[in-house]
């Protein structure tokens, strides 16, 4: 769904609402919904309704209210979720102005301290419409310029920028040549301020970056969301890396090194698969911050490249899995259903690496069966395709 102008009025009148909130609290089928829809509306203005009435329970799920906020679906795919944005609060500080740049829907406003004053700016109106709604619904009575982010000028301290990373919802958001504004011009922006945050792709090649910056990775266990680069007065660690794992109650654990210590992963030696393999949650694979961790702790990768690390121990920090090897064997059809059965494999999770498979379809098709639990890794030993059954530890 992308929004419309004539879109705007239509879904945040209270009638649209009232009868979205009334549907999705008892269920409605959608024919149904579209049955009752074509006694009050034309055929584009249900299909507006109905696409809207599809995002509904994702804005739902990632600002964690039951408020509607006004959207369409690239503008809600390249918001900031509510876990992100809240814990990002503890980092500005306790006064000032800050420009929300390329503020989009709102969502990196919605969370910016009562205390601040805001000015919302964007190109898109109707950006601008959907951020002027969306943040009075939090409460927030923020003003808003039209404006290109680049040229923009007022009194503002500090500055937050989330450069769009595509123009329709078929592109690859995390292409990096498509960040508008470039991070070239992000860096001269935040020398025009006291201080700001920049949210750019995990993957972003970190020595396009300035020396001496901050930059943050955040997520929770089992991924990486967001890479904020921090400047100026909101840099409290000049040249260093951070990877923090948002948990729900906002507590999280935490990595720091010396940019230059977070060497590539091919830094690190290859040696044979050992007792363990160790899996680094992907915050610390991102930031390359697990390679100083396997060097404290005696691991190594066992093929190159491929940030699977293996030892002879657990490793009993949190950030990483550990399990225990069972038994490796060719990458065939047959070889690992033979490997499964001699352990009554039946219920299988696959992780892969180095190797192209879709998991769900691969389990579906090895078809395990028997009364144990496995998870069966997909990747490569010195090279080679294996299959490697472990068992999870913890």
């Amino acid at each position: 769904m992308l929004l419309q102008a004539e879109d705007v009025l239509l879904l945040t009148s209270k009638p649209v609402q009232d009868f979205i909130l009334k549907s999705i609290s008892n269920k409605t089928d959608l024919l149904k919904v579209s049955e009752i829809l074509s006694k009050s509306y034309t055929i584009e203005e249900r299909k507006s309704i109905m696409d809207y009435m599809l995002l509904v329970s994702k804005i739902q799920k990632k600002f964690e209210t039951q408020t509607l906020l006004l959207c369409d679906t690239l503008a809600l795919e390249q918001s900031t979720a509510k876990d992100i944005g809240a814990w990002k609060q503890s980092l500005w500080p306790k006064e000032g102005r800050v420009n929300d740049l390329c503020c989009g829907m709102g969502g990196d406003s919605f969370f910016i301290p009562q205390s601040l004053s805001v000015t919302g700016v964007d190109l898109d109106p109707l950006r601008l419409e959907m951020y002027r709604y969306n943040t009075k619904q939090f409460g927030k009575d923020y003003d808003t310029a039209l404006a290109n982010v680049c040229t923009f000028k007022n009194d503002a301290d500090y500055f937050t920028i989330d450069p769009a990373r595509r123009e329709n919802v078929e592109e690859n958001q995390r292409c990096f040549t498509h960040l508008s504004p470039s991070i070239a011009e992000v860096i001269e922006l935040a020398s025009k301020y006291k201080g700001g945050m920049a949210k750019i792709p995990p993957g972003y090649p970190l020595e396009e970056l300035p020396n001496d910056v901050e930059v943050l990775y955040l997520g929770k266990s089992n991924d990486c969301r967001e890479c904020l680069v921090l400047f100026g007065s909101l840099c409290k660690n000049p040249g260093k890396i951070r990877a923090v794992m948002i948990e729900k109650d906002h507590s999280f654990t935490e990595w720091i090194s010396e940019k230059e210590r977070a060497s590539l992963y091919q830094d690190l030696p290859i040696a044979p698969l050992s007792d363990y393999i160790i899996e680094p949650a992907p915050l610390l694979v991102r930031s390359h911050l697990f390679v100083q961790i396997a060097e404290r702790n005696n691991l190594f990768p066992f093929s190159q490249g491929i940030a699977y690390l293996s030892g002879s121990a657990p490793l009993k920090e949190k950030g990483f899995a550990n399990f225990k090897v069972l038994e490796t064997c060719p990458l065939t059809t047959s070889t690992v259903r033979q490997m499964l059965k001699k352990y009554s494999i039946g219920q299988l999770t696959l992780k892969k690496r180095g190797v192209e498979v879709i998991p769900e379809n691969e389990i579906k098709r090895l078809a395990p069966k028997g009364k144990n639990e496995g998870t069966l890794f997909y990747t490569r030993l010195a090279g080679e395709k294996v299959a490697i059954l472990t068992k999870r530890l913890y």
